[in-house]
């Protein structure tokens, strides 16, 4: 019986693609930055959270592009790393792209298997207008859209992370009618969404194909404006500047621990070393 990575042989490997990944951003002049949980474990840990099970990186719109086509057009450069979208692997579920290490392979829980390996994820932020009021309802069609797009990729009805109780009572008919309609769909909607508003001319930002967070989840462009050099584990990556608004806005006290109960992380998968 194979034994699943522990959880610092999981960081160790998704710290290799992190820091391959960034390499390619600083040479290119793509800009990125950390987020999420990875933004939190940078500020408060000098690395991961150590129960984080995964590494989030966004990308403006018009560099996730270039950084795409820069990765197809020099695969060859990238030994072991494998590049997962919706263009690239037809039964990749989501719309933010991973790049993921061959020499692993993932198994998730509720989802059919495609290849992915130990992976980051790279989250491409697009305009959600020049107000908060227009950016809240843009995105609150993506938010729709995508939970739509993730219940018809599920192999069974299941709560997961939901914990507000409309949600909860909502899932189920939203997860047979995702079903019944398939990815593809949604897919194409949230595409054709993501293209709608420039990055550049758009005062607030947000990832529009997976915007679960609601106003939690979109900043004002500003903050991603100016970024700065700091330190991850063994290497140094690029943060916004203005990273303490970002964190509060989405987390609030975002340098407090939470409960030693929610020390966990929230993906359901396990990781293993290919023979």
């Amino acid at each position: 019986m194979r034994e699943a990575l522990s959880m610092s042989q999981l960081q160790a490997a998704s710290l290799e693609v992190l820091h391959r990944v960034a390499e390619v951003c600083d040479l290119q002049g793509f800009r990125y930055s950390l987020v999420y949980g990875t933004l939190i474990g940078a500020i408060r840990h000098k690395g991961y959270i150590p129960w984080d099970d995964d590494v989030d990186i966004m990308m403006p719109r018009p560099d996730y592009d270039c950084f795409l086509e820069y990765f197809k057009t020099h695969q060859n450069d990238f030994p072991n790393l494998k590049l997962f979208n919706r263009d690239e692997c037809p039964q990749y579920p989501y719309m933010i792209s991973r790049v993921s290490d061959e020499r692993y392979e993932i198994v998730v829980e509720n989802e059919k298997p495609y290849g992915m390996g130990v992976f980051i994820d790279i989250y491409p932020y697009d305009g959600l207008g020049n107000t908060s009021q227009e950016a809240l309802s843009f995105g609150l069609k993506g938010d729709r859209l995508s939970s739509f797009c993730y219940q018809s990729t599920r192999n069974h009805y299941a709560v997961e992370t939901t914990k507000s109780v409309i949600r909860k009572f909502l899932k189920y008919p939203v997860f047979l009618f995702a079903k019944m309609i398939g990815k593809d769909y949604f897919q194409r909607k949230l595409d054709a969404l993501a293209r709608v508003k420039s990055y550049e001319s758009s005062e607030y930002v947000g990832c529009v194909v997976w915007l679960t967070g609601g106003a939690k989840d979109i900043f004002k462009r500003e903050w991603f404006d100016e970024l700065i050099d700091w330190p991850f584990e063994k290497y140094h990556f690029k943060v916004p500047k203005r990273f303490d608004e970002v964190l509060k806005l989405t987390y609030g006290d975002y340098m407090q621990l939470p409960p030693e109960e929610d020390r966990i992380g929230h993906h359901y998968f396990k990781a293993y070393k290919k023979e």
